[in-house]
Parts: structure tokens; C-alpha cells; sequence
């Protein structure tokens, strides 16, 4: 079975771009063994990428383990940005948004962009992905104001005669 990944801070990180820079030759590679001798098991291409990031590791909290904007980026980063703004505008109209029209008009959006050639479905996973990446949620109750007046009146005297008090 493979060792597992153990994550190292930034500020060992920190530690080990110092030593090359002050006592190391300024070669990553030849001072692995060095580090190794302390006690540290780093590969020579873990310690390169640390010499080659090292302004970004340097600026970084020395007690978190991973930089800062590290991980995944949005694939479709300008199509995600456009499309919030589409919903908070038609939001903001007090018109409806349904899971069907954010598919519908991200798909919309993607057919206007530069598209090298790749497809887009806007699949039901990924509209509840982006919904909860930008924090959306779908509305649970309709509101009274965009009731006709007769639907109104016929749910307000269904509720009166629930609540009704019988006559004695």
C-alpha cells in the first residue's frame, strides 16, 4: 500500500526556501538530503515547486498548510459570472427563477460565447451546483402579490372556513 500524504505547513515550507536561500547552494535538488537528515521525507520535486512558488509560500500564514487561491478553478468562470447576474436582475423584477430557466439560460449564454468546439448540457447536477456555489436557493412559498385577485379571495375564505368557529 502507497504511504500517505502528509501535509506540511507553510511554515516548515517557510523554514526549508530560508535555508536554501541562506546556508544551501540556492539548488532545491542538492539540499534534499540535508532535509532529509533532519528528519523531513520530501521528494527533490516537492522541494522544487517549493523554490519555484517560494514568493507566494513566503507571503502566505506560516500556520495554514495550503496557499492562499490554491484549488480548482470554475471552468466556466465568465458563463457562471454572467448567468448570476441574469438571475439577480430577473430576481430583482420579481419574476420567478426555476431551476429549467437557469439550464435554459446558461445554455443560452454558452451558445453566445467563443466555443472551441466543446458542449455544454447544463445538466440538473450542475444548476444545483451552481446554485449552492453562489448561495441561491429556490423560492418555497408564492407570494401573495402576484396572485389574481380571485385566487387570492378563493385561499383566503378556504382559510377563513378552516378556522372558522362553529356556530352553537
Amino acid at each position: 500500500m502507497a504511504p500517505r500524504r502528509s501535509p506540511i505547513s507553510n511554515g516548515t515550507k517557510q523554514e526549508v526556501i530560508t535555508w536554501i536561500s541562506t546556508e544551501g547552494a540556492g539548488a532545491p535538488t542538492r539540499e534534499v538530503a540535508h532535509f532529509r537528515g533532519e528528519g523531513m521525507s520530501v521528494d527533490p520535486g516537492t522541494v522544487r515547486k517549493w523554490w519555484r512558488n517560494r514568493t507566494v509560500i513566503m507571503a502566505a500564514a506560516p500556520h495554514l498548510m495550503r496557499v492562499e487561491g490554491g484549488g480548482r478553478r470554475r471552468a466556466l468562470g465568465d458563463l457562471e459570472d454572467l448567468l448570476l447576474d441574469a438571475t439577480i436582475e430577473r430576481r430583482l423584477r420579481k419574476e420567478k427563477v426555476k431551476r429549467e430557466w437557469i439550464a435554459d439560460k446558461a445554455r443560452e449564454i454558452f451558445k453566445g460565447m467563443e466555443a472551441d468546439g466543446t458542449q455544454f448540457v447544463a445538466s440538473p447536477a450542475w444548476v444545483t451546483m451552481f446554485m449552492r456555489r453562489n448561495d441561491l436557493s429556490l423560492r418555497r412559498h408564492t407570494n401573495l402579490t402576484v396572485l389574481s385577485d380571485e385566487k387570492l379571495i378563493d385561499r383566503a375564505m378556504r382559510e377563513y372556513d378552516k378556522h372558522r368557529p362553529d356556530p352553537e
